[in-house]
């Protein structure tokens, strides 16, 4: 059979946190380049109206997940160097140092 077990260093993880906020980049850079295009035609304002209250919401929950993915973007850059360290401590320990 293969190996079940998981691989992980703290340079992955900190790679981990890059990407997620390289995500949060690619979505304010889509919204900026999508609130510029004029998406209207409604024949009445009460359209557009329900157009704008949908878009609004949509706006608020980018926002929050930009938010979100840099807030674990910093914690898996945090947990990168902390599990270095760590697996710095115990090879060092293992090998008969303090």
């Amino acid at each position: 059979m293969g190996d079940d077990g998981i691989s992980i260093d703290g340079e992955g993880i900190a790679r981990l946190g890059d990407r997620l906020g390289d995500i949060a980049d690619g979505l304010e850079d889509a919204a900026a380049r999508t609130s510029d295009v004029a998406v209207h035609g409604f024949p009445s304002g009460t359209g557009e109206r329900a157009l704008d209250g949908v878009l609004g919401d949509q706006e608020l929950l980018r926002v929050e997940a930009c938010r979100t993915l840099r807030a674990l973007r910093d914690l898996a850059r945090h947990a990168g160097g902390c599990f270095i360290s760590t697996e710095q401590q115990v090879d060092l320990r293992f090998r008969g140092g303090s």
